[in-house]
């Protein structure tokens, strides 16, 4: 090839124009980052005031992120709920069946539910406390999708002891629900994912324990019917 040479020179010239062009960005660095190191050690104080600045960006988005979650806590997206769906007041509780507090919520729940028709109910259950609250939370929307729900809830928080696998078995046969198909349902991919969603929502609410109570997207801190009550009244 008579342009062999001249093919290979050109290739010479762009390898070195690259090797001086990152030789050019390693010094550069290098003398950015040896400023940076001379400003902070001249001013120490810059690191404080960026890790203030760092936090109060931190601070300001999870904030925007619960406020946007806030927006979709009333919806249902596959759990349990009790009344109207287009309600004007909506509870919703986020709970576990594992939680004491939880147990002592509930008949202050099914007053409630008694006591206001037309309010909606939403229930999202999560699981962290004990290693049964999974499947409990998983068989509450089981529950829910043979129109079995608010009967298992009571059930599962009236029981004696701590509620085992087996006894989730005996409460579905007891409610004369379809076994078979309460199994399947409980076990389904749909229903993981809704608990999944649950977790996340958890998250970005920011919600450290429960139960937790939101009345039309107000966070409710009580366990008295009465005091829940007056707060339903007051969205009304």
């Amino acid at each position: 090839m008579k342009n062999f040479p001249l093919i290979l020179s050109t290739v010479a010239v762009i390898l070195a124009a690259v090797a001086l062009i990152n030789s050019y960005k390693t010094q550069v660095q290098s003398v950015n980052t040896e400023s940076v190191a001379a400003a902070l050690k001249e001013s120490p104080k810059m690191i404080v005031e960026a890790m203030d600045i760092y936090q109060k960006q931190q601070q300001e988005e999870a904030l925007a992120e619960r406020e946007k979650a806030l927006e979709t806590v009333n919806n249902a997206d596959g759990l349990p709920f009790v009344g109207p769906e287009d309600a004007s007041v909506t509870v919703v509780e986020f709970f576990d069946f594992s939680c004491g507090y939880c147990k002592r919520l509930a008949p202050s729940i099914e007053k409630l539910i008694a006591d206001n028709a037309d309010v909606k109910f939403v229930f999202k259950p999560v699981s962290f406390v004990a290693p049964i609250s999974r499947p409990l939370a998983q068989a509450a929307i089981a529950a829910h999708k043979q129109g079995k729900y608010v009967e298992f809830y009571k059930a599962v928080f009236e029981h004696e002891g701590r509620v085992t696998e087996a006894d989730i078995d005996t409460i579905a046969q007891s409610l004369n629900m379809n076994v078979d198909q309460f199994k399947k349902d409980m076990n389904s991919a749909e229903t993981k994912q809704t608990l999944g969603n649950v977790l996340e929502l958890m998250q970005k609410l920011q919600i450290g324990g429960v139960p937790t109570l939101f009345v039309n997207k107000k966070s409710v801190q009580s366990i008295s019917a009465d005091e829940i009550q007056e707060v339903i009244n007051s969205s009304k």
